[in-house]
């Protein structure tokens, strides 16, 4: 025993190395090429789920309808049944537009409008900035932020599930929110107007449209920027807030009640499903844009794995090929070194692990450049696909982790199978036979 351990088969195996470095050599580049095809397919895979999941982790407050009539019915036609159903009120201006401005629009926008603040610039109107960029005012009545979505989001995206700060309006009262962003096209901060009453102000000749309000509260801007709110012109976007039974009056405005269906989970149905159920039941899917995201990313996911198959494959074979040419060869060399180690004292039961030793240095010597390869292929893979389809593939610290060690392992079970396959040519092989072997 004591002997069998003073024989120093680590500096053996590197002096083999070494004296053979051109076929070892290639047998790493063999290993590194194998790992790199295996962790770019892998890693592509995981990029896309990756993103998929981001997308609907960050689309979260996008996913609800809304229309202008009950459309339960329809839903259930379509196995829509879990959802989280409420009314709001919309006050419609589009008849004060086309009576100032000659204007059919939904809307005012918030270039049309002042503001007046109790206490600010004497409680004169104050319009809107010339260098901020006019959005449309959407007045409403109700709880817009009743459901969990968009606090969901919220919280993925900005780390807190506050929609507004300060209270919400009470019924029978003439308190409302407001928006941060509509404070911003007016100079004002969210602590200059809580508390304090404001008037709403329309076009040049000044008529109001909602007097003596008392703001309890500020829409913060980030809610804004939620994938189910950024876009004003046709999502639930509310600029100011008010409660369902409040006791403002307003001028001769009619109110459109909007009937929202906030969904928890994502539906299995198809683009094609979506777009027939907003089309025959006149409903908004404010989710639609992910999901047409998402069956984007499927297409090119499956064109890649064809791809891949087939390119893939013959690369595969190639290196295979590759390694039984050269494994005939390696064993010749490590017979013949072995033989002359035999002769010279090295135990029998040590030739399998000096063999053993030897694959385990082209392991070692091949998993630095099967990183670097794998990462720096991946890189150039994230590239193409944003140069060439406009999608950022996600590159998480996960998948890097996950891509490291489907790396290492796939280097690994290279030199395994090449040592099996190895070992088993050395098999019951004499010290003669050893010695006798030819080197082509």
């Amino acid at each position: 025993m004591s002997r069998r351990a003073r024989q120093p088969l680590f500096r053996l195996a590197t002096a083999n190395f070494r004296a053979h470095c051109w076929i070892n050599i290639k047998l790493c580049a063999v290993f590194v090429c194998m790992s790199i095809l295996i962790c770019l397919f892998a890693a592509f895979n995981m990029s896309v789920e990756s993103r998929r999941q981001e997308i609907f982790a960050y689309s979260a407050s996008s996913n609800y309808m809304y229309g202008a009539s009950d459309r339960s019915r329809l839903l259930e036609e379509y196995g829509l049944t879990d959802y989280q159903y409420y009314t709001l009120g919309r006050y419609n201006l589009s008849e004060i537009m086309k009576e100032n401005i000659n204007a059919d629009i939904p809307t005012v926008t918030t270039n049309f409008i002042s503001l007046a603040v109790e206490g600010i610039d004497g409680g004169k109107p104050r319009a809107f900035l010339s260098d901020k960029t006019p959005e449309m005012l959407w007045l409403y009545k109700g709880d817009p932020f009743q459901n969990d979505i968009d606090k969901r989001e919220m919280r993925d995206r900005f780390g807190s599930d506050e929609l507004y700060i300060g209270s919400f309006p009470k019924d029978g009262s003439r308190e409302i929110l407001i928006s941060e962003k509509l404070l911003e096209g007016y100079g004002l901060e969210p602590e200059q107007v809580i508390g304090r009453q404001l008037q709403i102000w329309l076009g040049e000749h000044a008529e109001q449209i909602w007097t003596n309000l008392t703001v309890t509260g500020v829409i913060v801007k980030e809610y804004y920027q939620l994938s189910g709110h950024l876009e004003g012109n046709w999502q639930i976007a509310p600029s100011v807030v008010a409660a369902e039974n409040n006791g403002i009056y307003a001028i001769n405005v009619k109110v459109d009640t909007l009937h929202v269906y906030v969904f928890d989970e994502w539906s299995t149905l198809s683009v094609d499903d979506l777009n027939d159920i907003s089309t025959e039941g006149e409903l908004s899917y404010c989710g639609i844009a992910s999901y047409r995201q998402r069956e984007f990313l499927n297409n090119i996911r499956q064109v890649v794995v064809n791809v891949f198959y087939v390119v893939g494959s013959i690369l595969a074979a190639g290196l295979l090929l590759t390694v039984m040419l050269m494994i005939d060869k390696f064993v010749a060399v490590f017979c013949r070194t072995g033989g002359i180690l035999l002769s010279c004292g090295l135990d029998n039961g040590n030739l399998i692990r000096l063999l053993f030793v030897q694959i385990l240095l082209l392991f070692l010597a091949s998993l630095p450049l099967a990183l670097v390869g794998s990462l720096v292929g991946y890189a150039v893979v994230v590239q193409l696909v944003a140069a060439g389809t406009g999608i950022s593939m996600t590159v998480s610290s996960l998948t890097v982790a996950k891509l490291v060690a489907l790396s290492a392992t796939a280097v690994f079970a290279s030199a395994v199978a090449f040592f099996g396959c190895a070992a088993l040519q050395l098999r019951k092989k004499s010290v003669k036979q050893l010695l006798a072997t030819e080197i082509s």
